[in-house]
């Protein structure tokens, strides 16, 4: 299931958004846990839209939340190839610092439960022409059990 697409203020050149799929987790509960306002969530069991008018239900949980940039320590403001730079480095303090703590403490019990946790990188394919991670961030993100998902959109 595709959910809506975020949008961070224009001056930001790249989105983060965690992405968690669980059997059967509170999606309220995640949203606490991490102190981010879900952007789309439903709990399984709940029901759900049916083209054919068949009632249905969400077989799994869902939730995503945009991670805020608002509060991370780099400027990624500044033009051209700096900007670029500057993302990049944001992700790595992100990963890193804040989130690798603050995920540690849920992501391993919902692996452990059957669930699924991923960092959702969104960012204009005109904007970059490459996009690499350091090893240490790489390492933080498979030792919490998280998958990392690019998307480049065309706007």
């Amino acid at each position: 299931m595709e959910a809506r697409k975020l949008r961070q203020p224009d001056s930001e050149p790249f989105q983060l958004s965690l992405r968690i799929r669980h059997p059967s987790v509170d999606p309220d509960e995640l949203s606490r846990e991490f102190s981010i306002e879900a952007a789309h969530c439903f709990r399984a069991g709940d029901p759900r839209a049916s083209r054919t008018g068949i009632a249905s239900v969400h077989p799994e949980s869902y939730w995503l939340g945009a991670l805020s940039a608002a509060n991370w320590p780099v400027d990624v403001t500044s033009p051209g190839a700096l900007r670029l730079l500057a993302a990049q480095e944001r992700l790595g303090v992100v990963a890193t610092r804040s989130l690798g703590w603050a995920l540690s403490l849920s992501t391993r019990r919902i692996v452990a439960e059957s669930g699924q946790v991923s960092l959702l990188i969104t960012a204009p394919a005109g904007e970059l022409s490459g996009f690499s991670l350091a090893p240490a961030v790489s390492r933080v993100f498979s030792e919490l059990g998280i998958t990392l998902e690019f998307e480049f959109t065309s706007d």
